[in-house]
């Protein structure tokens, strides 16, 4: 007769699993989660720039018209030089240059020109109004701004023919 072995003990290199092995493995493997955790939070927190988006959703789900205009912009082969400069006196009162050149490098006339300043992080201070041409393809307006500091210019343009040019610059103004 045989006798049967009923303590069975896997014998390896690590000997028994006992509960101190399960408990190091849960601790293991949490640690883990939320060690990438942490860094995903992290990365998150610190790339975003406090901008939040009107209507992202909608957005988005028109990008593809977005990059369709983009290609027909580029397509004009329109080149702006824009510029801000403050004007003296009291306040921040800025003067917006924009110059507009074809793809030959010849001023474009007769445009309707759209400028907006715009602050990046904080409401109510934004500014627009209409260029005016003041020399063959430059275009100028002055502006009221609240007070120095980082602006984005918006520049928008439209042709005789229907033609429609868009482009933004950051531009820090100082004291």
């Amino acid at each position: 007769m045989t006798a049967n072995n009923t303590d069975y003990r896997p014998s390896g290199r690590f000997g028994p699993i006992t509960g101190r092995h399960v408990l190091a493995g849960f601790v293991l493997f949490f640690g883990i989660v939320f060690a990438v955790n942490g860094y995903m939070v992290y990365g998150a927190l610190s790339t975003f720039d406090g901008i939040e988006t009107e209507g992202a959703y909608q957005k988005g789900r028109a990008y593809n018209h977005l990059l369709e205009r983009m290609e027909e912009q580029r397509a004009l082969g329109w080149r702006t030089a824009i510029d801000a400069s403050p004007l003296p006196g009291d306040g921040h009162r800025t003067r917006l240059t924009v110059d507009f050149r074809d793809a030959e490098g010849k001023p474009i006339h007769d445009l309707s020109v759209h400028g907006t300043f715009w602050r990046p992080v904080a409401a109510g201070a934004d500014q627009d109004a209409m260029l005016r041409e003041v020399s063959p393809g430059t275009y100028e307006a002055e502006f009221g701004l609240a007070h120095a500091g980082n602006w984005l210019v918006r520049i928008a343009a439209e042709g005789r023919n229907g033609e429609t040019f868009v482009q933004e610059q950051r531009i820090v103004l100082r004291d």
